[in-house]
């Protein structure tokens, strides 16, 4: 929805193209912002069916999102949607999704699918994600090809996504198109890729990136459907050159004060600052371990420093400020644990980076002496209830976890805690200090 132009400039600069062309997406609907957070990638879908595009497929940062709210894309989008090697964790492909598509230009039939991979350093290994399974490459990508051939395919295309951060080198497309049977052209959305290259019998070609630039493939084909040539160019979605599509920006404009409104919401008020940090204190962290132990209704609640990424300013407090504070995608969960095990599980968390609520913690050159409930010293045997996010408990040695008798994960996002906690009380203080006690030597 951001950038140069975006989708408008997009419409306009597809319908200007002369003789017959096709429009291709590799997904990112979802963008890792306040608002891709709250739209979920209805906006993106919308100016896909508007353009429109021939085949579009998910990105791997399309699959953070749960498969209900992917099934939700997918039902309001005027194409299939592609990921021919995903299945869900119950082994089964989701029937929302596509594995291959055919569409026409020219009078010439051509096959689309799409493949997501994790990581090119492991090529062929399948992979289990929180809420998905990646399936082996080749092996869907064969599937695939195969159905489209024998489908009058005499066109086929693959849209590869490459998990961010992870570069995949020319030897990769290589040794992957070396395995099956004949693909014309793939294109990626890794970024390192440049400029195409010919492998084998097939094109490979970098996509655009993001809604600033689209990249424009013209091919050559001879009279079986091969690509005898490949012209390609980034393009930079210039309105001022290209010019937007009236509908198209009308459509983003409508969706652009959705949320302005939306994240200019009031939510509370809050008497003082609460900075990131001030003279050795942390009161961002310190509401918000607050409002989860609040809540959850725990004897106490335990968040790193790390989580809040912003303070909130005195007076006003709206949605967006509280995305700004918080922007990590974290929800609460419930732990029960003895007193001598969560003694030691908070000197493992490293105490100096984390802030607690209904604990005190005693430090001693930075390492934890003692620790303390409302009631005095921690009781060995006695159990205790505490509200975490899931982020502070990632991994599998984490030493909350490991030492808990059960935990269980709320699904609660942390936001709407904190949002709950200001719903229930017209405004709030700057939270008490002396959590954590410091003695030097």
């Amino acid at each position: 929805m951001e950038g140069r132009g975006g989708y408008a400039v997009l419409k306009a600069l597809y319908a200007a193209e002369k003789g017959p062309r096709l429009a291709v997406d590799l997904g990112g609907w979802v963008p890792p912002s306040p608002e891709g957070r709250q739209d979920r990638g209805r906006a993106a879908l919308e100016c896909l069916n508007a353009v429109p595009y021939s085949a579009a497929a998910a990105s791997a940062a399309d699959l953070a999102i749960a498969p209900k709210e992917l099934q939700k894309l997918a039902e309001g989008s005027a194409l299939p949607l592609l990921a021919s090697n995903l299945y869900l964790k119950s082994n089964k492909k989701p029937d929302f999704l596509a594995s291959t598509r055919l569409a026409e230009a020219g009078g010439r039939k051509i096959g689309f699918f799409s493949l997501v991979i994790h990581d090119p350093a492991k090529p062929n290994t399948p992979k289990h994600l929180p809420n998905y399974r990646l399936e082996k490459e080749s092996y869907e990508a064969e599937r695939a090809v195969r159905a489209l051939r024998a489908a009058g395919a005499q066109l086929v295309v693959g849209l590869i996504a490459v998990d961010a951060g992870k570069e995949a080198p020319h030897e990769f497309y290589k040794d992957f198109l070396e395995r099956l049977p004949r693909i014309d052209l793939l294109i990626t959305d890794e970024p390192s890729l440049k400029k195409p290259f010919r492998a084998k019998r097939a094109w490979v070609a970098p996509a655009g990136q993001g809604m600033t630039h689209a990249a424009r493939l013209g091919l050559a084909l001879d009279a079986a459907g091969r690509i005898t040539g490949l012209n390609w160019r980034r393009l930079s979605l210039d309105a001022g050159k290209y010019g937007e599509d009236p509908a198209l920006r009308k459509l983003i404009a409508v969706h652009k004060a959705a949320a302005a409104a939306h994240f200019g919401r009031k939510i509370g008020t809050l008497k003082e600052a609460l900075p990131l940090a001030e003279a050795g204190a942390y009161p961002a962290a310190d509401f918000a371990a607050d409002c989860m132990r609040r809540w959850a209704r725990s004897n106490a609640a335990i968040i790193g420093l790390s989580e809040p990424a912003a303070g909130f300013a005195a007076g006003a407090v709206t949605v967006g400020d509280l995305h700004k504070a918080f922007p990590l995608d974290s929800s609460v969960v419930f732990v029960k644990i003895r007193g001598d095990d969560l003694e030691r599980a908070l000197a493992g968390l490293n105490p100096t980076e984390i802030s607690v609520s209904g604990l005190k913690l005693f430090l001693r050159d930075s390492v934890l002496e003692r620790a303390e409930g409302e009631a005095g010293p921690l009781v060995p045997g006695r159990v205790y209830h505490l509200a975490v996010p899931d982020s502070l408990v990632s991994g599998r040695d984490n030493p909350v976890l490991s030492s808990a008798m059960e935990f269980a994960n709320s699904r609660r996002p942390l936001r709407e805690v904190i949002s709950w906690c200001f719903s229930r009380q017209s405004s709030f203080a700057r939270p008490a200090g002396g959590r954590v006690i410091k003695a030097e030597k």
